[in-house]
């Protein structure tokens, strides 16, 4: 069973890897050099978002796209290029290279900026110099949470793994590797700022996918309900989640960093009832919108086939029914009919008579 299960996952990454665009492949190769980059420690502090160097006069503003090709383990450098290699075979045939190059600098640029402001934080608590010059910030934590919330806004119900206590999917991944990074933070497994970057992922990714990315279908954002904050939480939580989230995006709207949200009803449409809602092109997330409305549609036609098996009390080849109450004589209208034949009658049965007489007359004259 364990060599069947490595062979699937080394068949699947040999596919990806043939199969992947140049962005892709260009992400993970900087990884890897990126890699063999950290046994110096000179490359490490270049390259990496030191906080007390992003500041006046030295604005080290480049570490802010080159910190995430940076990492000092190698099961970190594993885990990076696996998850980019699976996750990118899905996703950049639907958005397409340049959709996923934007996507990639969104999450991480920011995220280096959010991480800084934490540090920033931190030493203000504690005013400990460690947390500005000796704690670097590097890795692809951000875009392994970003790529976490685009699998579950495009394969929402998918179910991961089955066991006898609970059913693992794919809504629930976001919030579960939140879980297991803090407790591998409290091993010491992993630093601080990874669990930093990895919830700021997950928040700059469904931000954007929410209310900003463009689609080819000329929509932006995903607005819908299989997709709002509180579905990344469990359902006993979930309604004290939604309250907060929809208290902070009404606070945005009066802002104007957000549009209100609109749904537009096409009760014209000759296939029954379409909803039109701001959201992911047809290929990802329609796909779950397209679902329930064949579910609607199933339905209306089972009730209509219900209806049409009911007898008609009308058919054509059915036998009248007549009331026994009315008058069971049939009365036949024959004036028409006499008054025809008896006219027929007297022309054409007295006509030879008539030319007999008229024959005998002319003989005997003559």
């Amino acid at each position: 069973m364990k060599q069947t299960g490595v062979q699937d996952v080394s068949r699947q990454l040999q596919s990806a890897v043939f199969s992947s665009g140049l962005t892709t492949k260009l992400i993970c190769l900087f990884c890897i050099i990126g890699y063999f980059l950290s046994y110096s420690p000179r490359c490490v502090h270049i390259l990496a978002v030191i906080p007390g160097r992003v500041m006046p006069p030295n604005f080290w503003i480049w570490t802010f796209v080159t910190h995430s090709f940076i990492e000092l383990h190698i099961w970190h450098t594993i885990i990076d290029v696996i998850v980019v290699f699976l996750y990118s075979k899905m996703i950049e045939p639907l958005w397409g290279t340049k959709e996923l190059l934007r996507f990639y600098f969104i999450v991480t640029i920011p995220n280096a900026l959010f991480a800084t402001c934490i540090y920033f934080l931190f030493y203000g608590f504690t005013f400990k110099e460690e947390y500005l010059f000796q704690r670097p910030i590097y890795g692809l934590a951000a875009f392994i949470g970003a790529y976490s919330v685009v699998i579950k806004q495009i394969m929402p119900d998918t179910v991961l793994a089955t066991t006898p206590f609970f059913k693992l999917k794919q809504d629930q991944v976001p919030l579960l590797i939140i879980l297991i990074s803090i407790g591998l933070w409290f091993a010491h497994a992993v630093p601080i700022h990874f669990l930093i970057m990895l919830s700021f992922g997950i928040v700059i990714s469904w931000t954007y996918l929410r209310f900003f990315q463009n689609h080819q279908n000329g929509t932006k954002g995903d607005m819908s309900a299989t997709f709002s904050f509180a579905s990344f939480f469990p359902s006993p939580i979930a309604p004290i989640i939604s309250i907060l989230a929809n208290t902070i995006f009404g606070l945005f709207v009066q802002l104007k960093l957000c549009k209100p949200f609109v749904k537009k009803y096409n009760v014209a449409s000759s296939s029954g009832l379409t909803i039109t809602i701001p959201g992911p092109d047809a290929a990802d997330a329609d796909r779950r919108r397209q679902k329930a409305l064949k579910a609607l549609n199933d339905r209306m036609k089972a009730k209509e086939t219900a209806n049409e098996s009911w007898p008609d009390l009308d058919e054509p080849n059915q036998i009248p029914f007549i009331d026994p109450a009315q008058n069971s004589s049939v009365t036949i209208d024959m004036t028409d009919l006499n008054e025809s034949t008896s006219g027929a009658t007297k022309e054409d049965l007295n006509q030879p008579f008539f030319d007999i007489e008229q024959q005998q007359q002319q003989q005997s004259s003559s």
